[in-house]
């Protein structure tokens, strides 16, 4: 097979559903494809409404399709069955077409899994969440399966941690209230940050005195946003959100495609999981 992205009759077709579509996926996806020999193309495509994700996932001839917000939640009753994680946190980022039925899973929560993990943090810290959408689920199911006992989470919308069947294990902060706690972790799932109309607002106010050791920033920037400035100029320690997507990316292409990623590849193809 001639090695190249453009699909012939034979092509396996991925795609990424977002109503704002990035590249990073596209990226990890593609190089792979590009280095293993696969004869399959992945394509980020714009997405602006439910009733249009359903006719593509109803229509379009796909092996698999990665979800970004809104979509990780509206989706995920569409699907005709789900594995036990995504059961769980009750949000899909991905889906697998198998035998002409949709499979959901969340990847999000093993990239979050497996950077929390190599940070080896004391299972006491102080552990702060902004947001409460599909992202934010994956993150605190493994923040609690990783055995962390103070958790704090921060949304505009209470209710939705109050439809979480983990609500017990979280101590709720209200929005106009954020700034004042003082935690460790920091973990940023808004899309407060990302490229685009978001990149120029702050989740925290700075100007307070905010210090944890560390922050986990989901939204994609690849310029570099206000908070990872401000943690940069700080000295604090600073996980992208590009350090996650390639995580739950390479989980993603795993499950796509039925084999194991050997890490050594990811150099050799320009992708860095630090």
């Amino acid at each position: 097979m001639k090695n190249s992205i453009w699909p012939n009759k034979d092509t396996k077709i991925f795609i990424s559903m977002a109503v704002n579509p990035g590249n990073s996926g596209a990226t990890l996806h593609n190089s792979l494809f590009k280095k293993l020999k696969l004869n399959n193309i992945y394509l980020p495509l714009k997405v602006e409404n439910i009733i249009k994700a359903k006719k593509l996932l109803t229509n379009f001839n796909f092996q698999g399709c990665s979800l970004s917000m809104p979509y990780k939640e509206k989706l995920i009753n569409f699907v005709d069955s789900l594995d036990r994680n995504a059961k769980k946190i009750g949000s899909i980022n991905t889906i697998l077409k198998k035998n002409n039925k949709l499979i959901g899973y969340n990847t999000d929560y093993y990239a979050s899994m497996e950077i929390l993990k190599k940070q080896k943090l004391k299972k006491n810290s102080n552990i702060f969440v902004l947001g409460s959408g599909g992202v934010a689920k994956a993150i605190l199911h493994s923040i609690i399966d990783l055995k962390f006992t103070n958790i704090f989470l921060s949304s505009r919308d209470k209710k939705r941690l109050n439809k979480m069947e983990i609500k017990k294990k979280i101590t709720f902060v209200k929005w106009s209230e954020r700034n004042k706690v003082d935690c460790d972790v920091l973990i940023n799932t808004t899309p407060l940050g990302m490229f685009g109309k978001y990149e120029k607002k702050n989740p925290i106010d700075f100007s307070k005195k905010y210090h944890p050791k560390l922050i986990y920033d989901l939204p994609v920037n690849h310029k570099g946003n206000l908070l990872c400035r401000f943690a940069n100029k700080n000295k604090i320690k600073y996980i992208s959100g590009l350090v996650s997507s390639h995580f739950q990316g390479i989980k993603q292409f795993e499950i796509y495609n039925n084999i194991k990623v050997d890490f050594k590849i990811l150099k050799k193809i320009g992708i860095y999981l630090n």
